[in-house]
């Protein structure tokens, strides 16, 4: 009966014997058949409620860091026996009224929201779904809801960047980040102006370059900066916009990071995979989204307090810099 349960992913094992018998399991190439064995009884038929994730797309998409973000949240979940429900909005009013009507309906655990959303569809959700989580973003104060936030210091990450560009001698940095009213960009604007005063430099607005968060624009943007006859010496960006700085100023034949440094933010795998190695501010999703699971989801007190937290940057060097 306990291998039963522990192959079942039943709760009532402890995690020790299961990783004993999925271990044995594996190692004889053991896979149940979902219809036989006894039927299930009711305490093992009480499985935790779903949590639901709505997701707010930009322009038909999700940005590589909110997309690895909700996949790990995802698989977290799914090891401490939650289910998830994925609701997805592409900001067409009539898809967002009629994926509000569901998910304020609908009876989880928790309610997760991933994404950008605007100022309306955030106050919206927050008043149909108390208690609501934001991941990743901030949001705009919404005093007469109950909810809480977990997401990342991007003004130190900028902080961090460009005091790291500054040591390394380089004096012309320019900000490539999303669009001009995104929380990420606000705040890694703030933090970018910061360290750019600590450091006895001026701010040039002109050097602040606003994107959709694709490779292809960081691209065309830094393509017609150079082409009006802006100069820098480094470039900081987000890891998956840093794809496109590269091939705009290699297309030039400008050496990285010989002629222009380059430093990324959010610590994805493609870092690694960028040729000379991109050195990022790494923004731990997995952690993040640890800590939701562990303070608003996973707890065994029948009620929790609403929080706000914010998980620091780390700095990790490689070759672009």
């Amino acid at each position: 009966m306990t291998v039963s349960r522990a192959l079942r992913q039943l709760p009532s094992v402890s995690e020790k014997t299961r990783s004993r018998i999925f271990e044995a399991a594996a190692r004889l190439g053991y896979l149940p058949m979902l219809s036989a064995g006894r039927k299930a009884e009711l305490h093992e038929e009480l499985q935790n409620l779903p949590v639901q994730i709505i997701v707010r797309e930009s322009n038909g998409r999700l940005p590589r860091f909110q997309s690895e973000l909700m996949l790990e949240l995802i698989r977290l979940l799914a090891a401490k026996g939650f289910e998830s429900i994925v609701r997805v909005s592409d900001g067409t009013y009539k898809e967002f009224l009629q994926m509000l009507s569901h998910a304020g309906k609908a009876q989880v655990a928790a309610t997760i929201l991933v994404g950008s959303f605007q100022e309306k569809e955030l106050r919206a959700l927050l008043r149909a779904i108390p208690g609501a989580i934001l991941l990743d973003d901030p949001g705009s104060s919404v005093p007469e809801c109950v909810y809480s936030i977990f997401s990342f210091d991007n003004f130190r990450a900028a902080m961090l960047a460009v005091k790291h560009l500054v040591d390394q001698g380089r004096k012309k940095i320019l900000l490539v980040t999303g669009p001009r009213e995104h929380f990420f960009s606000e705040e890694i604007k703030k933090g970018y102006k910061e360290a750019l005063t600590d450091a006895g430099l001026s701010f040039d607005p002109s050097m602040v370059l606003y994107t959709d968060f694709t490779v292809r624009s960081a691209t065309e943007k830094v393509t017609e900066f150079m082409d009006a006859g802006g100069q820098f010496d480094a470039v900081f960006t987000n890891d998956e916009m840093a794809g496109g700085v590269y091939g705009a100023v290699m297309k030039r034949g400008i050496r990285i990071p010989d002629q222009v440094a380059v430093c990324g933010c959010d610590g994805l795998p493609v870092g690694e995979q960028l040729y000379p190695g991109l050195t990022t501010v790494v923004l731990d999703y997995k952690q993040l989204a640890e800590k939701v699971i562990e303070n608003s989801i996973a707890r065994k007190e029948d009620s929790v307090v609403p929080m706000h937290m914010r998980l620091l940057p780390t700095l990790l060097l490689r070759e672009s810099s």
